[in-house]
């Protein structure tokens, strides 16, 4: 990332010190980054502006992104980091800019992902129908596993591919994965996942344990050492992508009436922690289960 380096460079920073300044934004962040340090650019050859000068005329390149792109709060804050990145000169704490996204945000305030969302029964229905699991094909027996846990745990396609053989613990009534690695959720002092699936004795056609159990024992010589849960139904068998298992989940929800058109994979975790809400299950539960910092980070995707 050579543009987010440049200005370091030009500050004199050493190349080991870079290369970890560099680090502390992940890699989705650096490449949405970059998209928005190329408008800045392209702002700046137009208007003759100095790339790296002060915040003023910032604000003209964020307030077009506002009237004339129309641009969300959201996205135009993200440029604002990307430029305090890029800059090095904390664009976010100058007083006018400060002003200026409350204006954004007055003006154009965050709407939710989704304004309504599908009822988790329509798909527990079709889920239910799916059975016995011993007469499922590998595929619809891949499909209902993958959204049983999607709907028991309301956590990201990325944590879902991370699921490991080698970091889980298997007994009969009880099924738990420790998630290595960093998540979207994860912040410094606060890394680690633990996933842990209950038998659900009522209604054997909806049980996550039972359904891992013979989902991992089906698979077991295909997979041969592939210590990924998911793996792909084509040979060499691979751990399979989180795109792959987003398609996976859009698959059931077109199975069961949903329109995928507005409801994308992602929508599992509204729809699943709405439901949890409706039930009654304690907040702290629903936001820790589902890895939400707060009730308004939930909200903004339920759209409550």
């Amino acid at each position: 990332m050579e543009v987010l380096r440049r200005p370091l460079l030009e500050a004199g920073i050493s190349s080991r010190a870079m290369d970890l300044i560099v680090a502390s934004c992940r890699v989705s962040t650096r490449r949405q980054y970059l998209t928005q340090i190329r408008k800045w650019e392209a702002y700046c050859t137009r208007t003759s502006t100095t790339y790296n000068s002060a915040t003023i005329p910032d604000l003209e390149f964020l307030a077009g992104l506002h009237y004339d792109e129309g641009l969300s709060y959201s996205a135009i804050n993200s440029t604002r980091s990307a430029l305090s990145a890029y800059l090095n000169i904390g664009v976010g704490s100058n007083q006018l800019v400060s002003k200026f996204m409350r204006g954004v945000f007055n003006t154009n305030p965050p709407r939710p992902r989704y304004n309504i969302t599908w009822d988790v029964g329509v798909v527990l229905t079709l889920l239910r129908s799916w059975s016995p699991m011993k007469e499922l094909s590998l595929n619809k027996l891949t499909l209902k596993v993958v959204m049983l846990i999607s709907l028991t745990t309301a956590q990201r396609v990325q944590t879902l591919q991370k699921l490991r053989l080698d970091k889980m613990v298997l007994i009969p009534q009880t099924v738990t994965f420790v998630v290595e690695g960093l998540l979207k959720q994860h912040r410094p002092g606060a890394l680690g996942l633990q996933l842990e699936f209950r038998a659900y004795r009522t209604d054997a056609t909806l049980c996550v344990v039972a359904h891992l159990h013979y989902y991992i024992q089906n698979t077991s010589i295909i997979r041969k050492m592939e210590q990924g849960l998911f793996i792909s139904h084509k040979k060499p068998h691979h751990r399979v992508t989180g795109s792959t298992i987003a398609r996976w989940l859009r698959e059931v929800l077109d199975a069961a009436g949903i329109d995928t058109n507005v409801f994308k994979s992602h929508s599992t975790r509204a729809a699943s922690t709405s439901a949890a809400r409706a039930m009654e299950v304690p907040m702290d539960h629903v936001l820790a289960t589902a890895g939400w910092a707060s009730e308004s980070s939930m909200d903004v995707v339920q759209g409550a």
